[in-house]
């Protein structure tokens, strides 16, 4: 961690409140009222939006050292839900003291601008690929971006759902059942113990 990402958060630790979450708990809600920024001290989230049919389209996941609530500075309601993939430990800073950090320390303000920049980067490469990619496109990339090597293979470590992929794509759970069944078959992909290791790359096109 760096010395301005250090900086931003002792801030946070200091003036926040550190409360325990249970897995599968709903930090936040889209559209409850904006009151409270949170730090990631321990554990995983995801951010996600969903419909009233149930749907979900994952946004993002956290970790430690991580946060999310900045946009209370702007926006008087949530834009998107949280909630806990395993148990987590949150520090909750309250929007008062949160403008205080901005107002007193001009170059903590800075890092929450560029992490705000990389945000908008990711959301905008997630857009083109719903608008320009068909589902299987969307669904190699994400195999590929979520890859990494490993004794010059490329697996994917996190062991995912099909819930799980159709969520971060925008598609169906069938739907990615097929696409995954005919990688394996093509040779692409293989699947053993719910890890995916890619044994060649995907073509970009099906």
């Amino acid at each position: 961690m760096s010395d301005l990402l250090s900086a931003l958060h002792d801030e946070f630790m200091k003036r926040g409140i550190v409360r325990a979450f249970k897995k599968n708990t709903i930090v936040v809600q889209e559209g409850d009222p904006a009151e409270t920024m949170y730090v990631v001290v321990e554990g995983q989230l995801l951010v996600y939006v969903d419909d009233d049919s149930g749907r979900v389209m994952e946004l993002n996941r956290l970790g430690p050292g991580q946060y999310f609530g900045e946009l209370i500075l702007a926006s008087a309601v949530r834009t998107a839900s949280v909630r806990t993939l395993t148990p987590c430990r949150l520090c909750l800073v309250r929007r008062a003291d949160f403008e205080r950090i901005i107002a007193e320390q001009p170059t903590i303000a800075f890092q929450l601008i560029q992490t705000l920049i990389e945000r908008v980067k990711t959301l905008t490469e997630n857009v083109r690929s719903l608008a320009l990619l068909d589902v299987y496109g969307r669904v190699a990339r994400m195999l590929l971006d979520l890859a990494t090597e490993t004794d010059g293979k490329l697996v994917i470590a996190d062991r995912l759902t099909q819930k799980d992929m159709a969520a971060r794509v925008g598609a169906s759970r069938e739907m990615i059942n097929r696409i995954l069944r005919d990688l394996s078959i093509g040779g692409y992909i293989k699947v053993e113990g719910g890890r995916i290791t890619i044994t060649k790359t995907p073509p970009a096109r099906w």
